[in-house]
């Protein structure tokens, strides 16, 4: 499997806004709070991606650079 962006993400960027608060409430979190909510994201992603997906995602997991 050629490891390319679906067509659907090309040319298209992604953005993530944080504001101060939510920085902060991640601050006041205990590391087993946060290692429970990565958890519970791998779980729901998991849950959630196709087969081809989640290939796509074990190819890229140990690849050194992106899209070669």
């Amino acid at each position: 499997m050629k490891i390319t962006p679906k067509e659907e993400n090309e040319n298209i960027g992604f953005q993530y806004h944080v504001t101060m608060e939510q920085i902060r409430a991640h601050q006041q979190k205990t590391p087993e709070e946060i290692l429970l909510w990565i958890e519970e994201y791998a779980a729901f992603l998991q849950a959630f991606q196709t087969g081809e997906d989640k290939e796509r995602m074990r190819l890229l997991k140990n690849k050194k650079t992106t899209w070669d």
